[in-house]
């Protein structure tokens, strides 16, 4: 049984998330009259855009709204004389947008997030020229520093307080759970670090310009207080090592081992998170006493369990919607016309296995997903319990190393996931060649079979993040698990490269999107202008 008292990390948690609500309760005061509006039709308009944008390229939902600052910021600073004119038109596109609500954000914002803007462009226009980063891809320093901006600009413009605690908790109650064998040779600094970016990656799902900017900040921490101009100067001369520097913590070759230990903890934090947000008024109290939490987590999880069923099912829509029209445009322009040309005529009992196959296999994964039981519940109430009000833990999850590469025991181990590989697919083809299938259906089935896979195993590892309880696996599952793997990471290769060379994407951000929001900001100005002189008339 638990004490009373709360832990060190449990009352900074309760503080820190006591100042974020107050934060937010005073963030956006203020007259109606100052408050940013936009017309309804030009909203309207940018919004139908944005929903059409995001169906194309499949993004988590939480950093749709980041994406479209980097994706803005980028456009913006090109094309503005001024960082002030920067900050207005990328708030505006925001709330036309509907990534912010209108009339609800001040105008003192822009000059808050022109600030912001001022200290990047200074630090870009010193960086030299042609500079790139070596990582596991060469990237502009231009586009490592947009990034780190979006997310700081984001955070300016909605708060980020809540997450910022919950992650600082996590951070410092798997500080406690963790050790590092001594042989890895870690360095305490290094090892705060992992656990860091593990945190942000499993808890907060924040992706590679969130977690680089969390690491930055936290080793540059003036910079959040308008450093001087020689102190930018330095830091831009110095910007290619920096950048690299982060980027091998976020890449290091233990990061997944650190990825496992946090992920086994994810339930406790992510219900620990919807307690403190569904009971801002009541907080305090509930952290007075354990009987108090215990009851608001038991609520909390049937609650989570509720929505995490809902978010499940948006996800899997959105999936089947991206992944159903890129495949009909695919059919129509390269399937259709090949089997025209090429084979004599269209096999539609083919195309239409092509088309319907992959989002049905999606539908099929999310209903066997199911909702946790209640044994699950009482295990992350003492979880939970334990982190709060015990002060004492010691290291419960130990770091090891990898298997090294060139040992027996990992040549072994990659001769068996090359038969399980060739097995895999090699079954596939089999099945594609008795039904039918020709080289370009073949090669399209196996494409949109391989992301489908990897979606559901996104989304089933979504699922199972509130799951504590220990999963029984008989061979039929781990079978079916060996088998399914290579199809999953060649979905996942897949899914990378396609979001690099994505065409619709592409033509929506390079060729529609400028001359679209230019039209949408002239139309809405037309509209004022028409609405001014109507009111000139007596």
């Amino acid at each position: 049984m638990p004490s009373g008292q709360l832990s060190k990390e449990a009352q900074d948690l309760l503080d820190a998330y006591k100042k974020a609500l107050e934060t937010e309760r005073n963030y956006n005061s203020g007259t109606e009259e100052e408050k940013i509006t936009v017309h309804q039709v030009s909203g309207k308009i940018a919004f139908f855009y944005e929903k059409l944008r995001n169906t194309v390229d499949y993004k988590e939902e939480h950093l749709l709204r980041k994406n479209a600052v980097e994706r803005i910021l980028k456009r913006r600073i090109m094309t503005e004389k001024n960082e002030y004119d920067v900050s207005k038109f990328l708030i505006y596109e925001l709330i036309r947008a509907r990534y912010l609500p209108d009339k609800q954000i001040p105008e003192k914002r822009i000059e808050d997030v022109r600030l912001i803007i001022e200290k990047y462009t200074f630090l870009l226009n010193k960086i030299p020229d042609h500079t790139v980063i070596i990582g596991n891809k060469e990237e502009s320093l231009f586009d490592w520093i947009i990034g780190i901006a979006a997310y700081e600009i984001e955070g300016v413009l909605v708060p980020h307080g809540e997450v910022d605690a919950i992650a600082d908790f996590a951070r410092k109650t798997m500080e406690k759970k963790i050790s590092v064998r001594e042989e890895l040779r870690i360095s305490t600094d290094t090892r705060r670090e992992l656990i860091y970016v593990a945190v942000l990656k499993n808890l907060i799902k924040s992706d590679l310009d969130m977690i680089r900017y969390k690491i930055f900040v936290t080793r540059h921490s003036d910079w959040l207080f308008a450093p001087s101009e020689d102190k930018f100067t330095r830091m831009a001369e110095k910007m290619e090592s920096i950048a690299v520097g982060i980027d091998a913590v976020i890449n290091h070759e233990y990061g997944d081992n650190f990825s496992r230990a946090v992920k086994k903890n994810l339930a406790y934090f992510e219900i620990l998170q919807d307690v403190a947000s569904g009971h801002p008024k009541d907080i305090e109290h509930i952290f007075s006493h354990h009987y108090h939490i215990e009851d608001s987590i038991k609520e909390t999880c049937v609650k989570k369990y509720r929505t995490a069923q809902t978010k499940l099912k948006r996800s899997a829509i959105r999936s089947i919607a991206y992944i159903f029209i890129t495949k009909v445009a695919l059919a129509l322009l390269i399937e259709v016309p090949y089997d025209k040309f090429f084979e004599g005529g269209v096999r539609y009992s083919t195309l239409l296995i092509n088309i319907l196959f992959p989002p049905l296999l999606m539908a099929l994964v999310v209903l066997a997903i199911k909702v946790p039981s209640k044994k699950n519940t009482s295990l992350i109430v003492t979880g939970i319990e334990s982190m709060l009000y015990d002060d004492d833990q010691t290291p419960s999850i130990q770091i090891k190393g990898n298997i090294p590469q060139n040992s027996l025991f990992s040549t072994v181990f990659k001769l068996l996931y090359l038969i399980v590989f060739s097995v895999s697919f090699g079954g596939i083809f089999y099945i594609l060649k008795i039904l039918g299938f020709n080289a370009i259906g073949m090669f399209f089935f196996i494409f949109f079979i391989s992301v489908v896979s990897y979606f559901g195993a996104r989304i089933r590892k979504n699922a199972r993040e509130l799951l504590v309880v220990q999963q029984k696996e008989g061979i039929t599952s781990f079978l079916i698990d060996l088998f399914i793997m290579p199809i999953e990471q060649v979905g996942q290769w897949l899914s990378v490269k396609m979001s690099n060379i994505n065409v619709f994407v592409y033509v929506l951000d390079f060729i529609i999107e400028a001359p679209f929001k230019t039209f949408v900001e002239i139309f809405e100005n037309w509209i004022y202008y028409v609405k001014e002189e109507k009111d000139k008339i007596e």
